[in-house]
Parts: C-alpha cells; sequence; structure tokens
C-alpha cells in the first residue's frame, strides 16, 4: 500500500503537464496516496503544478495563484514526480516556482541532466531520449540488489537494474544493467545485452533474466522470496507497490514471514493498527469503506493513457497474481532452481 503522502492536500495543475503526468494518471496516483487532484481552481486546492514555461508565461491560474500569499504552494512539477516514486513528500520550497533562485535551479538541473544524458549515451543509455519505464502503479523499473559477503571480499556490491522507455512514440524499450564493485565505487561498468532498442517483450525477458540469474528468484517471486537465499546472492528489497506476482502482494507477505519463520501478522503492525483504532475512533465500516476505495483505485484502470493500454496488452502475457488455494507446501523449479510456495489454504 503507498504511503499517505498527499492526506489533507489537494493538487491542481495550471496547464497541461508533460510525458505521464495526464489528469487521469494524476487523480489516479493522487487518491491512492490518500489526497486529491481536482481539474477546478478553487480555495481548497494546496498545491498547484506547474512547468517553468506556464510560470513564465504568467498563464491565468499561476497569476491567479500568485495573489493568493506564501501559503499556497506553485511547486514545479518535479515535485509531484519525486515525492511519488519515492512515497516521501519532498519540501515544497526546493521546487517553489515563486522564488527566482528556485526558477534558476530549475534551468541549472535541465541543463545539467541534458549534459550527462548525452554523456550517458556514449556507452550507456542517453537519457534525453529514454526515461525509466513507469507502469501504471507508478512503479519505476530501476531496482537496487546488493550483496555483502564478507567471507569473500563481496561487501557492498551492487547491481542497478533498469527498464528503459523511449520518449518518442511508438516507444520502444531498452534494458541495462549497472554495476559497482564496492561502496563508493565511482567507475561502474555496464551492461547492455541489446545492441538497440527493442519491444517491451525482448527487453522485460532481459531484465527479469538477470534478476533470475543474480537473486535466485523469479521476478514474480520477489517478495514472496525476499531475504530467503543464500548470502552470496544478489538481495532486492521490494518496495510495496509493483505488478506481476506470482500471488496476490498480502499473501506474498505472508508466506514470506511462514518461510522466515517471523509471526504473521507482525506484532508491531498489530499494536500500531490498534492504536491508530482507539485514537480515532474508527468502526469497522469506515474502514472496510477506505479498503475498498482504494482497491477500486488499483482497479479502475480504463482511462489509462495510450502508452500504459499497448504495454498492458503484453503484459497480459505473464497472466493475472494467483489467489491462495490447494495445500501448504514448498517445490522447486528444476529450469530456475528457484523455490516457489505453493498456496497454502
Amino acid at each position: 500500500m503507498p504511503r499517505q503522502i498527499y492526506r489533507n492536500r489537494v493538487l491542481a495543475a495550471a496547464g497541461p503537464l508533460p510525458g505521464e503526468l495526464t489528469v487521469d494518471n494524476l487523480k489516479r496516483w493522487t487518491k491512492l496516496r490518500r489526497g486529491e487532484f481536482t481539474e477546478d481552481f478553487d480555495e481548497t486546492v494546496t498545491h498547484l503544478l506547474c512547468t517553468k514555461e506556464q510560470f513564465n508565461k504568467r498563464v491565468p491560474r499561476v497569476k491567479d495563484a500568485l495573489t493568493r500569499g506564501k501559503r499556497f504552494h506553485i511547486v514545479h512539477y518535479d515535485w509531484f514526480e519525486f515525492s511519488t516514486v519515492y512515497e516521501k513528500r519532498q519540501p515544497e520550497r526546493d521546487y517553489s516556482m515563486r522564488n527566482y533562485l528556485a526558477k534558476q535551479n530549475a534551468a541549472k538541473r535541465e541543463q545539467a541532466q541534458i549534459e550527462r544524458g548525452k554523456k550517458e549515451g556514449e556507452k550507456f543509455v542517453n537519457t534525453n531520449l529514454y526515461h525509466v519505464y513507469i507502469d501504471r502503479d507508478f512503479f519505476p523499473y530501476q531496482i537496487d540488489i546488493t550483496r555483502d559477503e564478507a567471507a569473500t571480499g563481496e561487501s557492498g556490491q551492487r547491481y542497478t537494474l533498469s527498464l528503459w522507455e523511449s520518449n518518442a512514440k511508438p516507444h520502444l524499450y531498452w534494458f541495462t544493467a549497472k554495476f559497482l564493485k564496492r561502496k563508493g565505487d565511482s567507475q561502474p561498468s555496464y551492461y547492455r545485452p541489446s545492441r538497440c532498442s527493442g519491444k517491451w517483450r525482448r527487453e522485460m525477458d532481459l531484465f527479469m533474466d538477470f534478476f533470475r540469474i543474480k537473486t535466485g528468484l523469479e521476478w514474480q517471486n520477489r517478495v514472496l522470496g525476499e531475504k530467503t537465499m543464500p548470502a552470496s546472492l544478489f538481495q532486492y528489497s521490494p518496495p510495496p507497490v509493483g505488478r506481476r506476482l506470482q500471488f496476490e502482494y498480502e499473501y506474498c507477505l505472508e508466506m514470506n514471514a511462514r518461510l522466515r519463520g517471523l509471526p504473521w501478522p507482525p506484532a508491531e503492525a498489530s499494536v500500531v493498527t490498534e492504536m491508530n483504532d482507539e485514537t480515532n475512533g474508527a468502526d469497522p465500516a469506515t474502514a472496510d469503506d477506505d479498503a475498498e476505495s482504494v482497491t477500486s483505485s488499483y482497479g479502475d484502470h480504463g482511462d489509462a493513457d495510450t502508452r500504459s493500454s499497448l504495454v498492458d496488452e503484453k503484459e497480459a502475457e505473464l497472466g493475472a497474481p494467483l489467489a491462495p488455494s490447494g495445500e501448504a507446501g514448498l517445490i522447486s523449479s528444476p529450469r530456475t532452481k528457484t523455490w516457489i510456495l505453493r498456496a497454502l489454504p
């Protein structure tokens, strides 16, 4: 479940925003984090998202917002993107468009990004032409897997796996991996198996195969098998979002706890839930309504953008998460040598 970073915040946009920040996506991603995105611009709005061009041109909403005082936030759309991806609300002052210095910093960041993209394109991927692929649940396909095995001197090793999506349409995709041999290493090595970008299916398979080889786990079992593999393999700590799991997310957490001999549900979570219920005076009916609201947000994909719908057709080949059924037990896949759980009743 995404963190409630936009609770009691009402967001609006000064105009059309670039990339995946369509009105439908903004509404869905904000609602998942307990906030609200509105197409109107009234007194309830707390944050206005805008581009540098919209601010410089003083479009009507920006002009209106400037008269509302400093307690009303006019922020660069980067604030929303970084807050959502990292599941932590960023300080508004760092992205404030009221501050002339903030505007200068935005221009410097853009220029630095262009130069960095050109440099990386010489041996890796030009980030001016590609961006990290993000699925419709706002999960960025750029992950770290690490290994700390002091006995072999392999401490602090890290791979960063990325699935890139072209800015141009129709979208092309490219899998890459960056390797740091030790903590603080400033000379990474790069792995790019495909000579050029290609279709999503091919590059996604390369992403999942590399993950399986290095961690010993299938990508769909990343939650179920977290911290269950030998230290000689690379380890991955998945965030509480993302798609393509073998089973439903909560069920994977429960099975992982049983594999590791941990209590389920976690004792701390039970205590926190009870304290929150006592403090807030929440009743079961209200809690059920909230859960239903969040579930419906995840399930409402009818208004996804064209890019998402095209990719989703390919994602459907992987199948939906399985519901629990059958008897308890472990089975081994000869092909991958990966332990996966057979569902518990």
